[in-house]
């Protein structure tokens, strides 16, 4: 009777020691590393506690999952900055001929020191392509500090005299104040009057029916809004009608073939009213010839 209670008792013992070995041993981690040598959740308690008893007393107030996230990204921005080895240095500009260079470098947003990698390529180019006088362009980086951006920028067709301005115009009328004048302006197209970028996709389609007497024209006037009034090299003016226009000019190129209109003594050829030309005399005071 007394071997039953040893046997249970021995039987007892040796659970007793695997458990000392295993609490020996600290409780089982998944990780197998102690949870103060994981740097991320390290961080995580640094930044809850950096602020000190009044840092987490205004975390609570004004909501602490909003502060964490503030400093978590402001600890990214300091280790971005401080482990980037492309900094910008220059923004190369190729294509420009009439964009300004403060109009490009507001597109772009970028300063000095910026990080290469972080620009935007694609909403750089969008911003670029919204200035008026831009048709295309591309923003490239070339390492290590350069932004380079090529544009293609609008023709200008004519130069319109506005008081003492002048301005450029493209075919779709658009304007544009040049930084500078480009190579070859002075063999623009000068247009005048109120009104007259607007209208000069119209002229220039008018102009496309007689191609001789474009390669004549040196000017070309709105007038009152309504039509139109053509220089040509030699000082003859060409007064079109607000109609019609176009069967007017070619009244004229074929008037011109035959008698050579525009190279006589006439300064005005008026071609206002329905078939009928008048041509006046050059020179101050002298009547129209009557129509012809």
């Amino acid at each position: 009777m007394s071997a039953a209670p040893k046997k249970a008792t021995a039987n007892a013992a040796a659970p007793r020691r695997d458990y000392d070995r295993r609490k020996k041993r600290g409780p089982i981690r998944r990780t197998g590393r102690p949870l103060w040598r994981q740097p991320m959740l390290l961080g995580l308690a640094v930044l809850l506690l950096g602020g000190g008893a009044g840092g987490g007393w205004w975390a609570w107030r004004e909501g602490w999952l909003v502060e964490v996230q503030n400093r978590i990204d402001a600890a990214s921005r300091s280790i971005v900055g401080a482990i980037t080895p492309f900094k910008l240095a220059d923004v190369t500009v190729e294509g420009r001929d009439y964009v300004e260079r403060s109009a490009i470098l507001a597109a772009l947003n970028v300063k000095p020191g910026d990080s290469l990698l972080g620009v935007d390529l694609q909403a750089s180019r969008q911003r670029l392509e919204a200035i008026d006088w831009v048709a295309g362009a591309t923003v490239e980086r070339r390492l290590p500090d350069t932004l380079y951006v090529t544009l293609r920028e609008r023709r200008a067709v004519a130069l319109w005299q506005n008081g003492q301005e002048y301005t450029l115009i493209d075919r779709n009328g658009r304007t544009v104040r040049a930084s500078r004048m480009p190579p070859g302006a002075e063999s623009l197209l000068l247009l005048g009057g109120a009104g007259a970028p607007e209208h000069v996709g119209e002229l220039l389609l008018l102009l496309a029916y007689e191609p001789a007497l474009t390669r004549q024209l040196r000017a070309a006037v709105w007038v009152g809004q309504r039509r139109w009034n053509l220089v040509l090299n030699n000082g003859v003016e060409i007064w079109l009608p607000e109609e019609d226009a176009v069967a007017a000019l070619q009244q004229l190129a074929k008037l011109e073939e035959r008698h050579k209109l525009l190279s006589r003594e006439y300064g005005v050829v008026d071609l206002r009213l329905p078939d009928k030309l008048y041509l006046r005399k050059r020179g101050p005071g002298d009547a129209s010839s009557g129509p012809v």
